[in-house]
């Protein structure tokens, strides 16, 4: 009768005593007819002894582990109490997402700072250009010559015109609605 090998699990249970009566009595009969599966247990035995024999240094490293966090921990809550902390000593935490946006705005606000002191600059030397620029104001000079003046410059600066005090005289008493013929007809006498 030829049996397939057991694996190193069922083996380990196997050794641990964990395998039900029927099936013990199969695997010893086949460990001691199969070289390698023989090996295979001594290789799981071995290492079995190996962790059971090492759980008394286990315990006492875990004893040594257990009283140097309680030491640490002790001294970290005497240090916390023994001197008080401001606020620009200690350290806070900032969760990355947060910090990564915080960085984010600020190189975006930055770059926006740059572009419209670009724009600033170009806009205050329009407005010296305008400034150095001759008057176009003349005495004899209509509205309809300032405006086709004033589309013929190429800037986009603000251009306020003042009239002078004397040309319109200022308030005539009550205001009326006056039709527009009557207006033109006004004009021509």
């Amino acid at each position: 009768m030829v049996t397939m090998c057991p694996d190193r699990e069922l083996l380990s249970a196997w050794i641990d005593g964990e395998v039900p009566s029927p099936w013990r009595e199969t695997i010893e009969r086949h460990i001691g007819s199969c070289d390698s599966c023989s090996e295979a247990a001594a290789s799981v035995r071995r290492v079995r002894a190996l962790f059971s024999s090492d759980v008394g240094a286990m315990a006492a490293s875990e004893a040594a582990s257990k009283a140097r966090v309680e030491d640490r921990l002790s001294f970290a809550a005497l240090r916390a109490t023994s001197r008080p902390s401001s606020f620009w000593s200690g350290r806070f935490a900032v969760p990355f997402p947060a910090a990564a946006a915080a960085a984010l705005v600020l190189a975006l606000l930055g770059v926006a700072l740059v572009g419209t002191g670009r724009r600033n600059a170009e806009l205050r030397m329009a407005v010296q250009r305008a400034y150095d620029a001759t008057p176009v104001a003349a005495s004899g000079m209509g509205i309809e010559a300032v405006i086709d003046f004033i589309s013929k410059q190429n800037s986009a600066v603000n251009i306020n015109i003042t009239l002078p005090a004397n040309a319109y005289g200022g308030s005539a008493g009550e205001p009326f609605i006056v039709r527009e013929a009557d207006y033109q007809a006004g004009i021509r006498q």
